[in-house]
């Protein structure tokens, strides 16, 4: 059962890593809506206001979110942030991190190992930390607490700074 699961852990990491599957795969869920999204909150008005006028629109980051999630995230926790099988943990209506967003960062940033319990299921896997830029970190995250069925929310770049920081 976990070599299985390692093995299906890694198949993922090889997929995210391939950028001609991903550009294509971002091109074909553009033309779709996944399930149980939040649609409106990329394409329409955002749920969030930004907090300084240096950042960018939160709706740019929602669209630069979306990419991110379709090119690193999706091959695991599907389109529609169910998981991709029952063996990954569920992004959509996620209370692993609906009252601390942070646990959303640290989770993308640190990785995971070991179990954890998500909407009263345990998962006992590997999620691998995930190497990025503060802006993209910021980006993926919010567009995480935004999607999904989940309560919304926004992280800045200075939340991410902070964070690295131990602050």
């Amino acid at each position: 059962m976990k070599s299985t699961l390692l093995t299906l852990i890694v198949g993922c990491l090889f997929l995210s890593a391939c950028t001609d599957q991903s550009q294509t795969n971002a091109q074909q869920t553009t033309a779709e809506t996944p399930k149980n999204t939040n649609v409106s909150a990329v394409t329409e008005q955002p749920a969030i206001a930004p907090t300084q006028a240096s950042e960018p629109q939160v709706d740019e980051r929602l669209k630069a979110g979306k990419d991110i999630y379709d090119k690193r995230c999706k091959a695991c926790h599907g389109a529609d942030g169910m998981g991709a099988n029952d063996s990954l943990p569920p992004l959509a209506k996620s209370d692993y991190f609906s009252e601390d967003k942070m646990q959303l960062v640290a989770s993308i940033a640190k990785g995971i190992r070991g179990q954890i319990t998500v909407n009263g299921k345990t998962y006992d896997g590997i999620m691998p930390a995930l190497p990025m830029k503060d802006e993209e970190l910021a980006a993926v995250s919010t567009y995480v607490l935004n999607m999904f069925d989940n309560k919304g929310g926004e992280i800045t770049v200075e939340e991410i700074a902070a964070f690295r920081a131990g602050k």
